[in-house]
C-alpha cells in the first residue's frame, strides 16, 4: 500500500483527499472540504479579491497540518478555472507554496477534464462503463468528456460556464424568473457549441454527472439529511425528478436554500445555476437521466500524483 494526497483548488471549494492505495484497494484516511469561494467577485478585471485570497490561504494552511499528520508519500495540488483566469494568480500561488510547502499547479481545461474522467472511472467500480458523457459542473467552468469505449482517446470540451460565475453574472436581473430565463438561454448556447464539437452519436448517450452540483442534486433527490457518498455514488437522477427538484429550489429564497439538509456549506447560493446546466444539457440531448458520480476531479488529482510504475 502507498499513501497519496490530492488537493483540488476550485472556484467554489477547496478539497483535500488522502488515501492508501494498492492493487484493488482504495482506503481514504482523510477527506476535507472548505467552501472558500475563491472566484467570488472575479469580474471583468479578473482579479482575485483580498478576502477570497485570505480564505484560500487559511484553508491550505489547514490542509498542510493534515498532510503533516498523515505523511503521504505522493502529493499533487491543482488549481482550476479561477486560477486560470486570475490576473493576480502569481500572488496567490506564491502564498499557497509557502502555506503548503510545495507548488500548486494550474491545469488547463483539457487536463482538468481528463483528471475528472480518471477519477470517476476509478471510483465507479465498474458501474460507469463507456460509452458515456461525463459532465463535471464546477464553480467557474463545465468540463464535458465523451468516452466512446475503453482505450479510445476521450474527446474533451471545457466551457466557461459554472455555478459561481453564472450566479454572479445574472444576479442583477430581477425578478429571478427573468434571470433564470436569461441564464438558461446563455447556457444552452454554450452547451450547443460544446456538444457540436464533441460529435456525439445520434442515438444519444449516457450522461454521468460529477462534481458538487451533481452530488448535491443526488443528495436532494435521495432526501439525505447528512451527505453519504456511498448512497450518492451511481445514483440515477431522472429528468422528471430533476425538474421537481428545480421547481422546489426556485420557489425558495437564497437563505432557505442555504438551510437545506444534505448540501455542503454555501452550496445553496449556487445550486440553482448548477442545476440549470444539467437541465439544459438533458433537454438538448433528449436524455432522461443522469448517473451521479461521487468521484471525479479530486480522485483524479490524487491518482495522477502516483508514478506510472504504481499501476493504478
Amino acid at each position: 500500500m502507498v499513501r497519496a494526497a490530492g488537493i483540488d483548488i476550485g472556484t467554489n471549494s477547496f478539497r483535500l483527499l488522502i488515501a492508501d492505495l494498492g492493487p484493488g484497494k482504495f482506503v481514504p484516511s482523510c477527506k476535507e472540504l472548505n467552501t472558500v469561494r475563491l472566484g467570488e467577485g472575479l469580474g471583468a478585471d479578473h482579479l482575485l479579491q483580498p478576502g477570497a485570497i485570505e480564505r484560500g490561504i487559511a484553508a491550505l494552511a489547514q490542509f498542510a497540518g493534515m498532510i503533516d499528520h498523515y505523511q503521504p508519500r505522493y502529493i499533487r495540488a491543482c488549481g482550476t478555472h479561477a486560477l486560470r483566469l486570475a490576473a493576480n494568480r502569481d500572488l496567490f500561488l506564491a502564498r499557497a507554496h509557502s502555506a503548503l510547502g510545495f507548488a500548486v499547479e494550474v491545469v488547463d481545461g483539457a487536463e482538468e477534464a481528463a483528471l475528472s474522467l480518471r477519477g470517476a472511472l476509478f471510483t465507479g467500480k465498474g458501474a460507469l462503463e463507456p460509452p458515456l458523457l461525463l459532465v463535471d459542473v464546477g464553480g467557474g467552468s463545465t468540463e464535458m468528456i465523451w468516452l466512446a469505449e475503453h482505450g479510445a482517446p476521450p474527446m474533451i470540451r471545457s466551457l466557461p460556464i459554472g455555478a459561481v460565475n453564472l450566479t454572479e453574472a445574472f444576479a442583477e436581473i430581477a425578478p429571478e424568473s427573468l434571470a433564470l430565463a436569461a441564464m438558461a438561454g446563455h447556457v444552452r448556447a454554450r452547451l450547443k457549441e460544446g456538444l457540436t464539437d464533441l460529435a456525439l452519436p445520434a442515438a444519444g448517450c449516457r450522461v454521468v454527472g460529477s462534481g458538487g452540483t451533481a452530488t448535491s442534486l443526488g443528495a436532494l433527490d435521495l432526501g439525505l439529511a447528512v451527505y453519504d457518498e456511498n448512497l450518492v455514488q451511481n445514483h440515477v437522477l431522472g429528468q422528471g425528478r430533476l425538474e421537481n427538484i428545480f421547481a422546489v429550489l426556485t420557489a425558495l429564497s437564497s437563505e432557505q436554500r442555504l438551510a437545506l439538509p444534505g448540501l455542503g456549506e454555501g452550496r445553496g447560493r449556487i445550486i440553482v445555476a448548477g442545476a440549470v446546466i444539467y437541465r439544459e444539457l438533458l433537454q438538448l440531448l433528449a436524455c432522461d437521466e443522469i448517473v451521479v458520480s461521487d468521484g471525479g476531479l479530486l480522485e483524479g488529482i490524487l491518482l495522477s500524483s502516483l508514478p506510472s510504475a504504481a499501476g493504478l
